[in-house]
């Protein structure tokens, strides 16, 4: 038997209705504050993620899928977004021209890595980019779209974690890198290896190690909070400003770095202690180089990103609305089968949800079906109503059952459902 390889899910109909909650509410969340979605592809040249990730983090030494083209050029299956989103903004220079641009993104990534709770081999996120402008505003905003997507799929008990990890500047975080490497050099022997090979390169990634040794170094490690130039202090002292006044709390981790080197000032983690070691659902920051870096022109951007599965795993799927059947119908066979299939096409037509089984059986075996499809009315055809061009019309939650006119029945299921209306093709 054939099966799918580790670390990669299929996802079956029991598992939607709580998927379409949480990419539903995103979508709608990032629909409020004009944010457009833009399809990104599944693969991208190899250069793509070396040069936006950054060459020498994990994502890139370890955990891509990449392989080569008949051509002999390589290509990765995506492991993120964002590179993907710039890559598209920059070889499309009408929208690089723009004065700012806003776009969101859902869809699949792949990282070939050990599988564990949380952490797949191919995983979904959906995310949001922000380009044009260096205002705090905007690293608010993107915080807050977040913020509310996670109320609004009902998860409660995270923490909002907060850092600005500054510019490239002397006297910014290229004077706190020059101490920072200091502090780790005279600790070489402790670090790891993969943190011994950060150390020559990019010690400002030894923060983000997860190693137990390397964390607990780190909490002496002098802090960058102590290093921002007067610009990017401001910066960070605006995106906070907004933050309260919008009365989202957040904690401040002045070694919060992330592990890409794209980031520049604002970075930040969504956190809940239910994921075990893989704690953050979502994160994201600000990355003013990165357009530049592609070809484009200078261009200051905020975004990201944030993993459905590891949603869903805090959020549960207990109280998740169901989509649902909204019409069974159930039928004797012969002229009310026939009558069945008629008003399954009006129903459907009317944008109300209809299934019926043509080989029927019993009528017990049909409401079974009924229960199983989690049908929220019940027609049935029997050959009485057949006869009078009528049937049985039952309410799956309240038990009641009344007989009335087929052609009236579109017309009350409609009138019955709460929700019709919001994606059921209403008038």
């Amino acid at each position: 038997m054939l099966t799918n390889p580790p670390g990669i899910e299929d996802i079956f109909p029991d598992r939607m209705d709580a998927w379409s909650r949480v990419i539903g509410a995103a979508r709608e969340v990032f629909r409020l504050s004009n944010y457009r979605e833009i399809i990104i592809p599944v693969m991208e040249y190899t250069e793509v993620f070396a040069r936006g990730l950054g060459d020498e983090t994990d994502i890139v030494t370890k955990e891509m899928f990449t392989f080569e083209d008949r051509g002999g050029r390589s290509l990765t299956l995506r492991p993120e977004g964002t590179a993907s989103v710039v890559r598209a903004y920059v070889s499309n220079g009408d929208y690089n021209r723009l004065s700012s641009a806003k776009f969101y993104y859902c869809g699949p990534m792949f990282r070939a890595e050990r599988p564990q709770k949380g952490r797949l081999r191919q995983f979904n996120q959906f995310g949001a980019e922000f380009f044009g402008s260096p205002d705090p505003y905007y690293d608010y905003e993107i915080i807050a779209m977040m913020h509310a997507i996670s109320r609004r799929v009902g998860i409660e008990d995270f923490a909002l974690l907060l850092n600005s990890i500054g510019c490239g500047s002397p006297d910014c975080r290229g004077g706190y890198v020059v101490r920072l490497k200091s502090y780790f050099e005279e600790r070489r022997g402790e670090l790891c290896e993969d943190c011994r090979r950060r150390l020559e390169k990019n010690p400002l990634r030894i923060l983000d190690c997860k190693q137990e040794g390397c964390a607990s170094l780190k909490k002496g490690a002098p802090s960058i909070a102590d290093h921002l130039c007067a610009a990017c202090r401001g910066h960070y002292a605006g995106v906070k400003e907004h933050l309260n006044a919008a009365s989202i709390q957040y904690r401040e981790d002045p070694f919060l770095v992330r592990g890409l080197d794209y980031y520049t000032r604002t970075t930040f983690e969504f956190v809940t202690d239910r994921l075990g070691g893989q704690n953050a659902f979502a994160a994201g920051g600000r990355y003013d180089s990165l357009v530049e870096s592609f070809g484009g022109r200078p261009t200051p951007a905020v975004g990201f990103a944030a993993g459905v599965e590891r949603m869903l795993l805090v959020a549960g799927a207990a109280d998740a609305p169901g989509s649902g059947l909204d019409v069974y119908l159930v039928h004797a066979g012969g002229e009310a089968l026939r009558q069945a299939l008629e008003l399954a096409r009006t129903l459907r037509e009317a944008g109300i949800s209809a299934d019926l089984d043509p080989q029927g059986k019993s009528f017990k075996n049909q409401l079974k079906k009924a229960d199983r499809e989690s049908a929220r009315f019940t027609v049935i055809i029997g050959e009485d109503e057949a006869a009078g061009r009528a049937c049985s019309l039952k309410n799956m939650a309240t038990g009641e059952q009344e007989k009335i006119p087929a052609q009236m029945c579109a017309a009350m299921i409609r009138k019955a459902l709460p929700d019709y209306g919001k994606g059921h093709g209403s008038d």
